[in-house]
């Protein structure tokens, strides 16, 4: 076992198959516990039940009777539950009981990692072609005065659940990020996830440096080099990237690898290490030569937006008042240069398609609410001119009672190559 993770010490779950036939021959009482003490927990029992509780107080607030939970990185959150499968798995949560329903392919990925009263499942073709069947079952007994909550408008509810709610004759709430409101605040046990991970995006840096020194280097023989570095050094995969990208196509946003030999001006980096789904993620900038003129003021941009945020993010300090600082270190920008004004954001655990995997809680200048101890973000300092060239450095931090404390590793600099060999 790894260090931190922790056994199964509580009843495994009743499972049910929707269809009420006979259950899979495979299905037998001696295989569901071999196979529910297959891998080790990342937290405490009593970690996930201090989480539930949280969500069913914030459930009372609401008024509501049934929380019904779509986002794969907030149904790990309350109860554990990962997977690479991503047809739609709700999660359901009553002030009594959690329900996880999911395609019988899934029955093992589930006693494996969920912390669950009831497991119930159907055919997986039933699964992938749409989820009556598990709504029936889940809100099909409920009173029509139940109240349930369920995110309306974010990606990950289908919108076809909202359709089928809608006409069972509940009400239906939108519970406005109830569970990704609980985890802006990481526990202990979190933070040391994040830091764990931050090891591994360390590792990917140094590989990055040692890959872009070799003759011949392209972008893409680095992002090779730096995502072989993040699967060997962590336990779990990364949400996005890496994205590496040289030269003049670095001044576009969000361009990457496609096989070009490193330009002689800044290459752009960003990328996370993980450790059970937990993100740590930097903006590197690597460059061949000595940087020229432009290359500096860009640079300078971004050390100062970092420091400024770091040196301002306190608990109590609103979010637009560490942007506006960071906003006045900057100045006015030149007028090629874009930047998006987005300081900081959320980052804890995650799940594909992103690492800013939570509520909009960002630091920026509309943002007046206050930073709590707990909080961890990253600060994407990409600077660029556009079409021609970017340098992005970045930190992940936490927030703690005397300020900001960087997780990552490393200064947030330009990696000047000529000064490293391979």
């Amino acid at each position: 076992m790894l260090v931190g993770e922790q056994q199964r010490t509580v009843s495994p779950p009743t499972v049910t198959g929707l269809d009420r036939g006979a259950a899979p021959k495979w299905l037998t009482s001696a295989a569901m516990d071999s196979v529910a003490t297959a891998e080790p927990r990342p937290f405490t029992d009593a970690e996930y039940e201090a989480r539930l509780d949280r969500i069913r107080r914030r459930m009372s607030r609401l008024g509501l009777d049934v929380l019904m939970v779509f986002r794969p990185s907030s149904i790990e959150y309350v109860c554990g539950y990962h997977t690479a499968e991503t047809a739609p798995q709700p999660l359901v949560v009553t002030d009594t009981a959690t329900t996880l329903y999911v395609p019988d392919l899934e029955v093992g990925r589930a006693l494996a990692s969920a912390r669950v009263d009831h497991l119930r499942y159907c055919a997986y073709s039933d699964a992938l072609q749409g989820l009556r069947m598990f709504l029936d079952d889940a809100v099909g007994g409920l009173p029509r005065t139940e109240r349930v909550g369920i995110e309306t408008a974010h990606t990950s509810t289908p919108p076809r659940a909202v359709e089928a709610l809608a006409g069972c004759e509940v009400t239906v709430v939108d519970a406005d990020h109830l569970v990704e409101r609980e985890r802006l605040v990481l526990s202990p046990a979190e933070i040391r996830c994040v830091e764990q991970a931050a090891v591994a995006t360390r590792t990917g840096e140094r590989a990055a440096v040692v890959a872009a020194c070799e003759s011949g280097a392209t972008d893409s023989s680095v992002a090779a080099a730096i995502a072989a570095a993040l699967i060997e050094n962590a336990n779990s995969v990364s949400a996005w990237g890496p994205v590496v990208v040289t030269g003049a196509r670095a001044g576009i946003p969000h361009s990457s690898w496609r096989g070009q030999p490193l330009s002689t001006g800044p290459t752009f980096l960003e990328f996370a290490g993980t450790h059970h789904r937990y993100h740590a993620p930097v903006m590197r900038t690597v460059l061949r030569g000595r940087p020229d003129a432009v290359d500096r003021v860009l640079a300078e941009l971004s050390r100062n937006a970092v420091a400024a945020v770091l040196a301002h993010a306190k608990p109590g300090v609103p979010c637009s008042q560490v942007a506006a600082h960071a906003s006045e270190s900057l100045g006015p920008l030149p007028e090629d240069v874009v930047f998006h004004h987005l300081f900081g954001y959320p980052v804890g655990l995650a799940h594909k398609p992103h690492w800013m995997d939570g509520v909009p809680f960002h630091i920026t200048g509309d943002n007046h609410e206050p930073l709590q101890e707990g909080m961890v973000f990253h600060i994407p300092g990409s600077f660029r001119s556009f079409g021609r060239r970017c340098v992005g450095l970045s930190q992940t931090f936490v927030v703690e009672r005397d300020g900001a404390r960087v997780l990552t590793h490393g200064p947030a600099d330009i990696v000047e190559l000529g000064e490293h060999t391979s």
